[in-house]
Order: C-alpha cells, then sequence, then structure tokens
C-alpha cells in the first residue's frame, strides 16, 4: 500500500489525520496516569468537512488545549508544532516519516521492525479484505503495527469515508441457550473505544456483542435528548472493519422523529427514513439493529413496528431488529380501543413482550434509563424474580432478550442469573471517564473488558448460572415447539426453583437431559 495512488492534498490529509491520532493517544495517556478529576468542557462534535488549512488549523487549536490542559506535554506539543509548520514545503514522504518517528518516541505503538505483514493472496484481493486480515494478525499475534501497516489500516479507513463498500463476513447473534455463554456482554462504545480497545484482543470479544452508539447526552433530560443515540455511521463501518467475523456488530438506530406530532401524518417520513438507516447498516454486516419504541401509543408501536421491518432490507435468518422499551415510560395500551396507562416497571416489561412479538420483531430490549444521568442500574429497579419471569415469558415467544441502563461490576452476575441474552455496559458507568460536572465523556478504559468478562464467566459457572442458561435453553426449545410433556414438566420446575434461587436440588440430572434436546 503506498500513497502514490492519492493525490497530494489527500495524502496530506491522511498524515494530518496520524498527527491527530497522535494527539489523541498523547491526551488519552495522559488523563489515564492523571490522579485529579477528569475534566471535559466540550461535548463530541459532529463531524464537518474541512479543507486542508482548516484541518491544519484544527491541529494547531488542539495542541493549544493539550498544552493548556496537560502542562507536562508542551515539549510534545511544541514538536508538533514544528512538523505542522514543515507540512506545506516537505515531501509526503518525510513528514509521515516525521508522524510516526513521533508517534514511536511518544506514545510507543510503532513496531521497530517494519516488516512486511500484509497479505496479497489471490484469496483476498481487496484493499479493504486484505487490512481487516491484517487486523485479525496483529490481534492474534498481541503485537504493534509497523509503519506500513499502520498506514494501510489509514487509508482503510479513508477508503471508508469515501465510499469504499464493506463485504466482510459478520457473526451473528447465538441462539439462547447455545451460544459460546449464555449471557453476552454488550460492550458499548461510539466508535473509537472499539478500534482502540475492545477490538485489540481477541479474549475481549469473546461472549461479547461490539455494540455501536453514542452514549453522551450531558446531564440532559431523556425528552430533550435520547438516554442513546445512533452512532456516526463511519464509525460503525470501521468497527466491522476491524472486527470481520469475530463476534456480532450491532448498533442503535434511535427514536421515532415525528414532527408534526400526529402519528399517522409522520409514519411515512419516519418509517422511510429509519428502514433506509437499518437497510445501510445491514448491508455493511450488522447483526442487529435497535430501535427505540418511544412516543407511541402501544397499537402505534405495533403498527410501526410491523411497517418498519416490512421496509427494511436484510437476511431476516441472522440479522435482528430490537425494539427498546423503556421501563420508565409509562405506556398507553390503546390495543382494544381503551387508554389504560401502564407505569409499573414489570407491567411495561410484560406488555413489552407482548408489543414486540405483535409488531413481528426479533428481540425485546429493557432499557431503565431514566433522567438522571449515570441511569440507576436497572437491575436495581427489578427483583430477581421480576428480571427473571420477563426473560422468560420472552424466551418462550420466541424472543431474544437484552437489558440495559447503568450496569457496573456487582450487577453483572445479578443478569447472568436470570439468563438474559445480552446486558448493555459501557459509558461512563464502566468503561469511560466522565466528567461528574458536565455529564461529557472521556477516553475508553480497555482494561475493563477483561474484569467484566471474568465476572461474567464466574456468574455463568455458578449453580444459578447454569441453571439460567439451562432454562434458557428450555423456554427456547419451547418456543420451537420441539419439548415433550416430561421436558416441559422440568422446565416448568426450573423456573421454580430459579425465582426463589434454590436451584441445586433441580438442576442435577436436568443439564444431561436438556442437552441431549437441539433446536
Amino acid at each position: 500500500m503506498s500513497m502514490m495512488r492519492w493525490n497530494e492534498d489527500e495524502a496530506r490529509r491522511l498524515i494530518l489525520g496520524q498527527m491527530v491520532s497522535l494527539i489523541d493517544g498523547m491526551r488519552t495517556q495522559a488523563i489515564r496516569s492523571s490522579t485529579g478529576k477528569f475534566r471535559k468542557r466540550e461535548p463530541i462534535s459532529v463531524f464537518r468537512p474541512q479543507t486542508l488549512q482548516e484541518l491544519m488549523a484544527q491541529v494547531e487549536v488542539e495542541l493549544e488545549k493539550l498544552a493548556a490542559d496537560h502542562g507536562q506535554l508542551r515539549d510534545f506539543a511544541e514538536s508538533m508544532r514544528v512538523l505542522l509548520r514543515r507540512m506545506p514545503d516537505a515531501s509526503l514522504l518525510e513528514m509521515y516519516d516525521a508522524v510516526m518517528d513521533a508517534s514511536e518516541q511518544w506514545l510507543g505503538d510503532v513496531a521497530v521492525e517494519d516488516a512486511d505483514g500484509l497479505r496479497t493472496d489471490e484469496q483476498h484481493p481487496t484493499q479493504l479484505e486484505e487490512v481487516s486480515l491484517l487486523i485479525d494478525d496483529l490481534r492474534r499475534e498481541r503485537r504493534k503495527p509497523t509503519r506500513r501497516e499502520k498506514l494501510a489500516i489509514h487509508m482503510a479507513h479513508e477508503a471508508l469515508a469515501n465510499g469504499a463498500r464493506l463485504q466482510l463476513p459478520y457473526k451473528p447473534l447465538p441462539i439462547p441457550g447455545f451460544g459460546d455463554t449464555q449471557t453476552y456482554m454488550s460492550v458499548t462504545d461510539p466508535g473509537e473505544g472499539h478500534l482502540a480497545g475492545t477490538t485489540t484482543r481477541e479474549d475481549w470479544m469473546r461472549g461479547v456483542l461490539v455494540h455501536v452508539e453514542h452514549l453522551e447526552r450531558g446531564h440532559q433530560g431523556r425528552e430533550s435528548v435520547e438516554s442513546y443515540r445512533i452512532p456516526r455511521i463511519l464509525n460503525v463501518a470501521k468497527v466491522r472493519l476491524h472486527v470481520a467475523g469475530r463476534a456480532p456488530v450491532t448498533s442503535f438506530i434511535g427514536r421515532p422523529m415525528f414532527d408534526s406530532g400526529k402519528f399517522h401524518l409522520d409514519l411515512w417520513k419516519t418509517v422511510q427514513t429509519m428502514s433506509g438507516t437499518c437497510t445501510a447498516m445491514f448491508q455493511m454486516g450488522v447483526a442487529e439493529c435497535k430501535v427505540a419504541m418511544d412516543r407511541m401509543t402501544a397499537s402505534q408501536i405495533i403498527e410501526f413496528m410491523r411497517c418498519l421491518r416490512s421496509n427494511i432490507l436484510r437476511d431476516s435468518r441472522t440479522q435482528l431488529l430490537s425494539a427498546a422499551i423503556n421501563l420508565n415510560t409509562p405506556l398507553v395500551d390503546d390495543r382494544d380501543g381503551g387508554s389504560r396507562v401502564v407505569v409499573d416497571r414489570k407491567e411495561i416489561g410484560l406488555l413489552g413482550i407482548e408489543l414486540v412479538k405483535a409488531g413481528g420483531f426479533d428481540k425485546v430490549t429493557w432499557d431503565g434509563a431514566a433522567d438522571t444521568y449515570p441511569s440507576l442500574p436497572v437491575m436495581e429497579q427489578l427483583t430477581h424474580a421480576e428480571a427473571l419471569e420477563l426473560v422468560h415469558r420472552a424466551h418462550e415467544r420466541g424472543l431474544r432478550t437484552y437489558f440495559s441502563a447503568g450496569f457496573r461490576f456487582p450487577h453483572i452476575p445479578l443478569a447472568v442469573y436470570t439468563g438474559v441474552d445480552g446486558v448493555g455496559i459501557g459509558g461512563a458507568q464502566i468503561l469511560r471517564y466522565m466528567d461528574s460536572q458536565t455529564g461529557f465523556h472521556g477516553p475508553f478504559q480497555p482494561e475493563n473488558i477483561s474484569r467484566i468478562l471474568a465476572i461474567r464467566d464466574e456468574a455463568a459457572r455458578s449453580p444459578l448460572g447454569r441453571a439460567a442458561s439451562l432454562l434458557a435453553r428450555l423456554d427456547w426449545l419451547h418456543s420451537q415447539r420441539r419439548l415433550d410433556d416430561h421436558q416441559e414438566e422440568l422446565r416448568a420446575e426450573l423456573y421454580e426453583a430459579l425465582s426463589r434461587q434454590q436451584v441445586d436440588s433441580v438442576l442435577q440430572g436436568l443439564e444431561s437431559q436438556a442437552r441431549s434436546a437441539t433446536v
């Protein structure tokens, strides 16, 4: 791979992009080594096109901020300003080598030997496929990229930004009770944290959904700003490049946009806008798109889901649609012409199952986000028996399940003991720095993934974890009408025992019988 295939402005833009990455890396390093409170005054900005001159000016501004916020980095900032002044006159090769020298000196993220690790097999002829295989090699070999490899990855990112299409294998979500583990950790980030963290280690993607979602909302209420928002689609493409078929990649889409406030007037535009977005995600190999069911009555939710799913282009066997039901938002059940207001969390959750099944979506998400941020953990908003009942009822109706909002380390086992398929985990609670004053996010903390997965695995090995996984399998087989009368009796007995959290007496002997059953 060579920068010679780019024109001069494009190549200089690519080099400036490497400088921005280096500055971000130094800022992250400084924040992580600081003992003071993390502070961030500005939210993540919306991407805007920039001329070469504007991009150079942005680099200058970022260097000024870096030096002002982290005095120990003044020498680094000055050395980068010297490089920036050379940009208009220096050759492309000189500038690239200079930036790589700086990256090696200050971050140590470049391999010393410039060996050629790129594949050129005819079996993988395209640039994006080659780079995806390269990233996989780096991950498995646990090594730093060489200069040439780092350039190739950055060029692949630029190619995606310029419309290059991904044609990589993707991994679908597992069937309940039949995956590597029952409860997958949906490691959540807007994208950059996945590129620099989640996707860099093989063991960080085992039993994990790599979920891309914009989490930052500051201290804003849910009426003003959604708890979670759609990420930048380029970030989703980059994450897919880095993950390929190693783990399922999922994405949040958002809540429907009813501009007039009149459901049927806005339905056409809302359905076509969101179906186009979901289709674009699925065409990139995303395994699941999640849509929030906000600001609608029960009958409207059903109609919206039916219209939306029929306008999305996807492989419905391996690419799922998930409906997010907020447990803290009262829901008007008008299905029979009435107007019953449902406010109890468990009742909202149970009603959500009925609506998702009627609407034809594949997965129900119970979200506990409210106006406070960070959110109160959803596992503290429901009792064990309530959470288990939601998962159990959804599984036996043939729906996948998911809990989100406020998860911290102690709440992971509580979710595992319900047999839920996925847990939304990320953001300020556990994987990002956050300024408590502004609510804005800072660097990703990838080292916490190991702890998250260790806690999950330990809980999964416990009697309650094994019982929950077994119940999920039996419930799913029930939904497929694969159980005989005796197995149905065992399923009911196991559910009651798990609800009481007293499973030892019924667990023995059940595991071997259940594992003999197949989908």
